[in-house]
């Protein structure tokens, strides 16, 4: 074995060491990120299995939200905390690019997993679309096609809407595919100039749970409702439809935001009868206020009344252009 590939065994080894990940946690957060980084840079060359890697790379997953939550408090309008974060999320990406070939061609000890596999995957299309929003900053075009693309890979898998338990999630951990890609179109969506980053988090908190709601469209038949639509060959995210037109196109998705409306709605009623934010799941870090303003907002930004009400209104409609 030549020493690269000694040094990157030595690396990948050291990732799922408990004991090296206390000392990680322990140095100060710009050595501690920079030290992850470069291990992980370094495991890429590993020799490993499909199945061994994708066991290194949850771990990995682990330590990067770990340092993602140190970062997170601190600002994003610093470059250094933006930068060093959106790093830490691609090179994690990286190691999964490098396992999905081998799932895609049947890996038999990678195909059980196919489910978890792609949700971690789009889970870190959605972290970075958190981080961008975080920092008020516009998301790069070709990490939307990441996205798009890994969706489409969990459709072609058929497991897109299987749920899986994720525990990097501590409010709800039955997620799946769909719901994620759907939760990262909805981050987008949310009018995001005129939040404040603890808005943004909390928004992100709720949003495991709202975007399980949202359900599939058929294409082919005519409705009239609340939709959002993607393309999976664009290079941005979503948009709101009134109506849905029968389409042979095979890149779009369709999907009925009517629940999630509804679950709004109901949530800011709960607030006005007396309802305290923690019993109807929104947290305890938030006060009533604060949680109906929120609330409000993304009712606006993602159920607008002049799309709901008014399916034909030519500002939400240019099907016909």
């Amino acid at each position: 074995m030549s020493d690269v590939s000694s040094a990157s065994s030595a690396a990948s080894h050291r990732l799922m060491q408990k004991g090296w990940a206390t000392q990680l946690f322990a140095a100060e957060l710009p050595q501690a990120s920079a030290q992850l980084r470069a291990e992980m840079e370094r495991a890429l060359d590993a020799p490993m299995s499909a199945f061994e890697r994708f066991r290194l790379t949850e771990v990995c997953r682990v330590l990067v939200m770990g340092l993602h939550n140190r970062w997170s408090r601190l600002s994003y309008n610093e470059e250094l905390a933006f930068s060093e974060d959106v790093g830490l999320w691609q090179v994690l990406w990286s190691h999964y690019s490098l396992s999905l070939r081998t799932l895609l061609d049947g890996d038999p000890e990678l195909t059980p997993h196919k489910a978890f596999f792609m949700q971690q995957s789009l889970f870190i299309g959605k972290q970075l679309r958190l981080i961008h929003a975080l920092a008020h900053k516009p998301f790069p075009e070709k990490l939307w096609k990441e996205i798009h693309a890994y969706y489409r890979f969990s459709e072609l898998m058929q497991c897109a809407l299987e749920n899986v338990t994720d525990k990097l999630l501590t409010s709800e951990n039955r997620v799946s595919c769909y719901s994620t890609y759907i939760h990262t179109l909805l981050i987008d969506l949310a009018n995001l100039s005129v939040l404040s980053p603890q808005q943004i988090l909390w928004m992100n908190r709720w949003l495991p749970r709202l975007a399980r709601k949202a359900q599939p469209v058929d294409t082919s038949v005519p409705q009239i409702g609340l939709f959002l639509e993607t393309h999976l060959d664009s290079s941005q995210g979503g948009t709101l439809r009134a109506r849905v037109k029968p389409s042979s196109d095979p890149s779009l998705r369709v999907a009925d935001l009517d629940e999630i409306a509804k679950t709004l709605r109901r949530r800011r009623r709960h607030l006005i009868t007396g309802e305290t934010p923690a019993r109807i799941k929104l947290g305890e870090d938030i006060n009533s206020d604060q949680a109906a303003t929120l609330l409000a907002h993304l009712e606006a930004a993602w159920c607008p009344p002049d799309l709901s009400h008014a399916p034909d209104a030519p500002q939400f409609d240019d099907w016909e252009a």
